[in-house]
């Protein structure tokens, strides 16, 4: 540890409490999977607010900054749907003989549609069921089980650097002198001894299949589906328009990863959508503001549609630092706030700025 302890969140460190947030890391993912749900900070009104000595608002704001960041994923309709194709691909698999083909799924988009939010919380989701209707024969039993295993592809990854990076996740001892056949006998024996049923593969879109390494490393993958027999799941963006359905040329007739993966694309919210609206209900009531007025951001949806395209990303991430700024201050987000929230430069460029009403 480095014996730095900062004045927000969890402590920062080496070992455990540095890999807290890393997800694609198996301690990283444990952490993330048995984590408290952020509990809402108790309402409270303006004249109660006040009546706090300083140290009481000074901790009942910093409580409300935390849980403005670490609130959600919020519902929405995508995330209803890719819940339930993932969970019943997940169902059919584990019931398919071994040597039976499987069929796994791709979550496709644009840039900052939430997809890698959404695919988190369903594994983790899955997870948290299947330990709990599972029966152990002791603690060992328990803590062998890894359920899901959540990777991500780097830029230009070789098969043997994908294997090296599961079997670093999975904890397999490696003595760096390993060949790729050894390395997925490695993962093979892992997966009958941890009984992995969810493999999440993030950032799939920086598999070049066009390229040497980028095939190899896809038919790694596809043999991986077959030697294990568990579920896998690919997140990325543009997936589809960058050719990996159709790694071997340009039609599907040949390509492998067409005929195993569901593809499943996330669009946008369209603008004045019901959906788009239930959104914006549900994040304000998470803002825990003293003086927002429910229905404000309704009011200016179609000002937070051009602002941020439509995309939960953008969204979520001018909403927060605009409701971190009104604590302890105006306690409430108005148009001006919304207007004037610095976004990133895709959302800038993209976005047409549209008045959405009034204060």
């Amino acid at each position: 540890m480095t014996g730095i302890i900062l004045p927000f969140g969890p402590p920062q460190g080496d070992g455990e409490d540095a890999q807290g947030d890393n997800i694609y890391t198996y301690d990283g993912w444990r952490a993330f999977v048995n984590r408290p749900v952020p509990t809402p900070p108790p309402a409270m009104t303006r004249a109660l607010y006040e009546a706090l000595p300083r140290e009481g608002r000074e901790l009942y704001d910093e409580t409300r900054r935390t849980y403005i960041m670490q609130f959600g994923p919020i519902n929405t309709p995508m995330l209803d749907v890719a819940k339930q194709v993932i969970k019943e691909q997940v169902d059919a698999n584990v019931r398919a003989p071994l040597d039976q083909v499987k069929t796994g799924v791709i979550i496709d988009g644009h840039a900052n549609l939430g997809k890698t939010t959404m695919v988190k919380a369903i594994a983790r989701q899955f997870e948290r069921s299947i330990r709990a209707r599972t029966s152990f024969a002791g603690p060992e039993a328990e803590h062998l089980f890894i359920p899901v295993v959540h990777v991500t592809l780097q830029r230009d990854t070789t098969p043997k650097a994908m294997a090296q990076a599961i079997c670093h996740y999975l904890h397999v001892p490696l003595r760096g002198r390993e060949t790729e056949h050894q390395l997925v006998q490695a993962i093979h024996e892992a997966v009958r001894r941890h009984r992995i049923l969810l493999f999440v593969v993030d950032d799939i879109h920086f598999l070049r299949v066009r390229s040497k390494s980028g095939q190899e490393t896809s038919n790694f993958l596809k043999s991986l589906m077959s030697l294990t027999g568990a579920t896998f799941v690919y997140v990325g963006v543009g997936v589809e328009e960058l050719g990996i359905l159709q790694e071997h040329g340009p039609t599907l007739a040949t390509s492998q990863t067409a005929s195993r993966f569901i593809h499943l694309p996330i669009p946008p919210f369209e603008k004045g959508s019901d959906a788009w609206t239930r959104l914006l209900r549900a994040v304000e009531g998470h803002l825990a503001l003293l003086d927002q007025e429910p229905g404000t951001l309704e009011k200016h949806a179609a000002l937070l549609f051009g602002r941020s395209g439509g995309s939960v990303g953008p969204l979520m991430n001018l909403l927060r630092k605009a409701a971190l700024q009104a604590v302890g201050g105006q306690e409430r987000i108005g148009a001006q706030a919304l207007r004037q929230a610095r976004m990133d430069y895709k959302s800038m460029m993209d976005g047409s700025l549209e008045e959405g009403g009034s204060e």
